[in-house]
């Protein structure tokens, strides 16, 4: 269960990461921020991400502050 939690963690943070990249995201700080909050409920569930996890949260980070999504 916590693989498979993990794994819908990664998956949606590599999606948030490729809409806010795309020109067609309208709402950008509030995906992001649903993206955040998913990522911290499934971190608070499986007791902390492994190595993919962590590499696609750091991605979904550098996005947000690096401003390549639209403000």
């Amino acid at each position: 269960m916590k693989f498979s939690s993990l794994r819908l963690a990664r998956e949606y943070m590599k999606r948030t990461t490729k809409e806010l990249q795309s020109d067609q995201c309208s709402q950008e700080n509030n995906l992001l921020l649903q993206g955040v909050r998913f990522a911290y409920r499934v971190h608070q569930f499986a007791g902390g991400f492994d190595a993919e996890t962590i590499r696609a949260f750091q991605e979904l980070k550098d996005i947000s502050n690096s401003g390549d999504h639209k403000q």
